[in-house]
């Protein structure tokens, strides 16, 4: 790997409560158990920074962090993922920010609360090389941050991250159009499809598939599709999120297209083997070489 880079990623910052191997899918009015329960620090933004961080490179988050007693979950978890902080904590008496994740089988349910604003940068962001964006909503709230990050000649990227009405809103087009890389999975493109947004062909779209893989709808005209990788499945939480991680590491080293999708996908697959987004993280710089070796 060339020398580490400086990444910023921006957005909601979550603790997730992630319930595991269920008896049943959940339906109202029934009661169903987990026998799997594990806290992790959650959203996007974080788990992609983490990801980022295991791959050898410099991270800093930007967000508000949970209220308490949940943001000493989220601290502790970015400490030992070696992910740096710009992050401001919600004000006393605040709900918390949090995540229930359900997982049966490969199925998976969410019900999160989102107070608040998604973050409060009190001065300029620092100096770095790529600016990532973990939702939509963070884009549309704050756009000066794209704004900011370009004037200081930093790449942008920003994942999908599905929210029924934020894909539905005017302007949202514009906003795809201001960055580099637009990250989302086939249903949110089918519905930003649905919903008459265009993409310009001067953005890369990375299309998560699941287990077909992914691929590039790209500024040059050529499609790239790569196959999902064989990973014994344990929860799908934050895998999206560590595909742009691999993606990023490897599009920021100048690396061609199909091996940015080879190292994403990579990143994905050891993803759904852990329980939550992140977890501790080992080192995983090693994915490329791997993913390579499996092709001879």
């Amino acid at each position: 790997m060339n020398a580490p880079l400086r990444i910023l990623t921006a957005g909601r910052i979550y603790c997730d409560l992630v319930f595991t191997r269920l008896d049943d899918v959940p339906a109202a009015g029934r009661e169903v158990f987990a026998e799997g329960l594990a806290l992790r620090a959650g959203g996007g933004a974080y788990i992609t920074a983490a990801y980022l961080s295991a791959l050898g490179h410099e991270t800093t988050l930007i967000g508000t962090l949970p209220a308490a007693p949940f943001d000493s979950v989220v601290r502790a978890e970015m400490a030992s993922n070696r992910v740096g902080a710009l992050c401001d904590t919600a004000p006393a008496g605040t709900d918390p920010q949090i995540t229930a994740a359900l997982v049966h089988g490969d199925e998976r349910a969410f019900v999160t609360r989102r107070p608040g604003a998604a973050l409060s940068l009190g001065g300029p962001l620092p100096a770095a090389r790529h600016l990532h964006l973990g939702e939509i909503t963070t884009a549309r709230d704050h756009p000066e941050l794209i704004r900011e990050a370009r004037a200081m000649g930093m790449t942008v990227s920003l994942d999908c991250s599905w929210d029924g009405r934020s894909l539905t809103e005017p302007g949202l087009s514009e906003i795809i159009d201001e960055v580099d890389l637009f990250f989302p999975n086939e249903a949110e493109a089918r519905e930003l499809t649905r919903n008459g947004i265009t993409m310009s062909p001067r953005v890369a779209t990375i299309v998560k598939q699941g287990p077909e893989g992914a691929e590039i709808r790209p500024v040059d005209a050529a499609r790239y599709h790569r196959p999902a990788q064989k990973a014994d499945l344990v929860d799908t939480t934050g895998a999206g999120d560590a595909f742009n991680a691999g993606f990023l590491g490897a599009w920021l080293e100048g690396k061609p297209m199909p091996e940015c999708l080879d190292l994403a996908i990579a990143c994905g697959a050891f993803a759904v083997g852990q329980i939550g987004g992140a977890g501790k993280l080992p080192r995983l710089d090693y994915l490329l070489t791997e993913r390579q070796k499996m092709e001879l």
